[in-house]
């Protein structure tokens, strides 16, 4: 009987810790912004899908963000961004280059919209019809990232 109760202790305890690790992962990115918390480091977030291909943004802790397009799986390698944010601001600058975007972002659960600061002045807050920006290059338009692993 004793061992019928351990046995049950240890598989709740186990369980529990289980389903603290999974709420831990739910973090509130608006919240944490509004603390100024870089939401954006350490993390990876996927443009929408389109004829099997996907911009993917990988942030690091230090500033950077390496910029992949995956085409039929296949990741291509669109170079190495430093990116900054302040007062709601995100601008990447591509590392040798005078290629640049500046953007407004706000969260949304796991996802991140970003939108193109010259169309945010115009009022403009439509979505392009390729899902939000030219595969492969920064957004021109209004696109809304998905967090990923």
């Amino acid at each position: 009987m004793r061992k019928k109760t351990l046995l049950r202790l240890v598989g709740l305890i186990l369980g529990l810790m289980a389903l603290t690790s999974c709420a831990t992962t739910g973090e509130n990115y608006a919240e944490l912004t509004a603390q100024g918390v870089d939401v954006f480091a350490g993390k990876n977030w996927n443009a929408p899908r389109r004829n099997n291909m996907y911009d993917r943004w990988e942030f690091n802790a230090d500033g950077t963000f390496h910029f992949w397009h995956v085409h039929h799986g296949e990741a291509l390698d669109r170079g190495l961004y430093h990116y900054e944010l302040k007062q709601g601001i995100l601008t990447a600058v591509k590392d040798g280059t005078e290629e640049h975007g500046t953007y407004t972002y706000t969260f949304s659960g796991k996802t991140v919209t970003l939108t193109p600061v010259e169309q945010e002045e115009q009022g403009g807050t439509e979505h392009a019809a390729s899902g939000g920006h030219q595969m492969g290059a920064l957004p021109e338009a209004t696109v809304t990232f998905t967090h990923a692993r």
